[in-house]
């Protein structure tokens, strides 16, 4: 829980969204990618609401978990570290998972954001950070390197994701974090770490998102971040071939005042999207009613709050689109709107956190 938070919090500084996508160095047999990049001029991340909404929901995570008073600390902490600013607009993510027929997943994060080599390298040195290698590129275990930054953050590192390993199989290499240059890095085990250094460098084709899935990321207006999966890069198995899935493409997209999400299905023909296009046109018809409970039982006030918050996210969904192959789902929210039901939601898990009994302490 406490990575988790932790995680959270820096992950608000650093803010998810982009412009375009940058796929260079992604592996091409990966079943599922995700990029973003720079945020420069987003109203939801990079507008004085934005950085306003930030403080806010600091301050209500602070309330909830003790820990969270010190983000700021531990941003500074990291900069001090690597000269990496988590709050810089231009920071861009890009990576992908695949996985085998016993269900191992694999995969990378490459990083381009702006720190000093020199620093980290000197840093992890002092800490006595465990080294890897990927190739002829220098990395430190990722574990050990989390938990040297800062106290908070070495209390986070202990529920650090560890590889799985298969019963009876040799242990797996840790993640690490690899250094390419002043402006990459590279999170993965050491083995995966090389493969994508190596694309990164231009040896081998990267990943690229197909012509066909761009009018679907584009639709959003301005696409901050888009997730795409390749069924045929899935292991195979008889549910999978039955449904006739073919791929799926998200993508979130701020148009104007409003952030706009598309959600597409591919299928092998239209028979077989037609059944989940009703499917799901079904469940959201269905959901006002669902939404509204039982009325002979009383609900709490933060039950109604809440039931009314999601409420208005649902009526941002548009009707669900079927046409051919393809389904579609598209919701649109009020960029200001939106950040006051986010908060609203916060809020309420917080109060219930607070009223929540607490661990007996010995």
């Amino acid at each position: 829980m406490r990575l988790l938070s932790t995680l959270a919090l820096l992950t608000t500084a650093a803010v998810l969204p982009a412009q375009d996508f940058e796929f260079k160095g992604v592996p091409a047999d990966y079943a599922i990618t995700f990029a973003t990049a720079s945020s420069r001029g987003l109203k939801i991340s990079d507008s004085p609401e934005a950085k306003a909404f930030k403080t806010r929901m600091e301050k209500t995570f602070a309330g909830i978990e003790p820990s969270a008073k010190n983000s700021k600390e531990m941003q500074e902490a990291i900069k001090a570290a690597t000269g990496l600013d988590l709050e810089s607009p231009d920071n861009r993510i890009a990576g992908g998972v695949s996985m085998d027929a016993a269900g191992q997943l694999s995969g990378g994060v490459i990083v381009r954001a702006r720190h000093d080599s020199k620093k980290l390298s000197t840093h992890a040195s002092a800490k006595k950070v465990g080294t890897l290698q990927a190739g002829a590129t220098k990395g430190w275990n990722g574990q050990e390197l989390l938990a040297s930054l800062s106290d908070e953050l070495a209390k986070a590192a202990k529920d650090f994701p560890a590889p799985a390993t298969a019963a009876g199989a040799p242990a797996t290499e840790p993640i690490g974090v690899f250094d390419l240059d002043d402006n990459t890095l590279v999170i993965a085990q050491p083995k995966e770490a090389a493969r994508i250094i190596a694309l990164l460098k231009g040896q081998g084709a990267s990943y690229a998102l197909h012509p066909s899935l761009r009018p679907q990321v584009n639709a959003t207006g301005r696409p901050y971040a888009v997730v795409s999966v390749n069924a045929a890069k899935l292991p195979a198995n008889p549910e999978l071939t039955n449904s006739g899935f073919q791929g799926a493409v998200f993508a979130m997209g701020e148009s104007g005042s409003n952030q706009v999400m598309k959600l597409s299905a591919f299928f092998t023909s239209k028979e077989k999207a037609t059944p989940l296009a009703q499917q799901a046109q079904g469940m959201l018809a269905m959901a006002p009613m669902m939404l509204a409970g039982d009325p002979t039982k009383p609900q709490s006030e933060e039950d109604k709050a809440m039931m009314a918050i999601v409420g208005d996210l649902l009526a941002g969904i548009q009707p669900i689109e079927a046409k051919g192959n393809q389904v579609t789902l598209t919701a649109k929210w009020d960029t200001l709107k939106l950040f006051g039901m986010l908060e609203k939601m916060v809020a309420i898990g917080a109060a219930k956190a607070k009223s929540a009994p607490q661990p007996v302490t010995k």
